[in-house]
């Protein structure tokens, strides 16, 4: 499969965009126009499909930027498999296996799902609903379409549990966004499936929006060649975790979102090889948000995922590989830098004068 393997078989604070209100013309006030977004703003990754695919890798790289950090799929697979033969299908980053390990090496707080013995894939929805509410990256296991995906037209095709990884960047809902939620048939979550599938046989579509109702099934809806490219199963056990900040437990650190001048590495990971591929130049823009004009901040840039601290960033500024002290004039401030596709690139901005 191109897409990552199941958990089972392989076992056997930031940016909120929220519009509330419809706009003034009627046709946004029918019935069947939500009246509260909540986006994202996670930019679509590309991932490599070499060695059984680098799915959730890229969803943690995606998560990653979303909180100032860039890692590439290879170093992603290297943290979560303790560096692990890239070839062997146990490399991969898994929901539900190996992916609290990945976020803890990688410095990143998250909240993986744990389904009580009631859990159904409608509270499933709701922990993922509230958690975009909150303006946080959640990585959910889908069902991929096989029939679609693959040619492959049997009814069973695919795994019970996940066939591939993707990154949730939004929901809808006819009734306000606020917390607590419920999970409703017509709200609809939008994630990015990170190029896998594309329609024309070569251009990704990476975006897809669900409604709650349709996009629960079982195995065999879910591969119906007249059926979805993607669904979530309502038989099984479910599979997520919520990246909610950086792994910061004393709050120093201010929001910092990476942007990059392109979604993909290239050249790609070549199926059955361990070894890196060759790096290309990438330009990166590190915003720090959330500044109070006038007060002195200190942003510091760290040239591995081994020297980030998790406290005490100014004590510990020797760690970083560059640094900028300044004093805000604006809620903003931005750098722009260019390093190679295989650096490892993390950026964290806390006031000068903190511990």
């Amino acid at each position: 499969m191109r897409f990552g393997i199941s958990a089972t078989a392989l076992l056997v604070a930031t940016s909120l965009v929220v519009t509330v209100g419809g706009a003034a013309h009627p046709s946004a006030r029918k019935r069947s126009s939500p009246t509260a977004i909540a986006n994202n703003p996670i930019a679509p990754r590309l991932q490599w499909d070499a060695n059984y695919g680098y799915c959730g890798e890229t969803s943690f790289i995606a998560a990653g930027l979303f909180f100032g950090e860039y890692l590439s799929q290879y170093d992603a697979r290297v943290l979560a498999s303790n560096n692990a033969n890239q070839a062997r299908e146990s490399s991969q980053l898994l929901i539900g296996v190996n992916d609290v390990r990945a976020a803890r090496k990688m410095h990143l707080a998250a909240e993986p799902w744990q389904p009580s013995t009631l859990a159904s894939s409608s509270s499933f929805l709701t922990w993922i609903k509230a958690h975009v509410i909150e303006g946080q990256p959640v990585i959910i296991g889908v069902y991929a379409n096989s029939s679609l995906i693959d040619g492959n037209t049997s009814p069973t095709a695919g795994s019970n549990e996940y066939d591939h990884i993707v990154t949730v960047t939004g929901v809808s809902s006819h009734r306000p966004l606020t917390l607590p939620t419920s999970a409703r048939r017509n709200d609809t979550l939008t994630f990015d499936d990170h190029g896998l599938w594309g329609g024309d046989g070569a251009t990704p579509q990476f975006s897809f929006t669900y409604s709650f109702g349709s996009f629960q099934m079982d195995r065999r809806q879910a591969n119906a060649s007249n059926g979805t490219v993607y669904g979530l199963s309502n038989q099984t056990a479910n599979y997520g975790i919520a990246i909610t900040g950086v792994a910061d437990p004393a709050h120093e650190t201010l929001p910092v979102h990476l942007t990059t001048a392109t979604n993909a590495e290239r050249p790609v990971m070549r199926d059955g090889s361990t070894a890196r591929p060759r790096s290309r130049a990438l330009t990166m823009t590190a915003t720090v948000s959330g500044l109070t004009p006038g007060e002195n901040y200190t942003l510091y840039r760290y040239d591995a995922i081994t020297k980030t601290p998790e406290i005490a960033f100014n004590a510990h500024a020797g760690n970083a590989a560059q640094l900028w002290t300044f004093t805000a004039t604006t809620t903003t401030f931005s750098v722009t830098q260019s390093f190679a596709s295989s650096d490892q690139v993390i950026y964290r901005a806390v006031p000068t004068s903190g511990a």
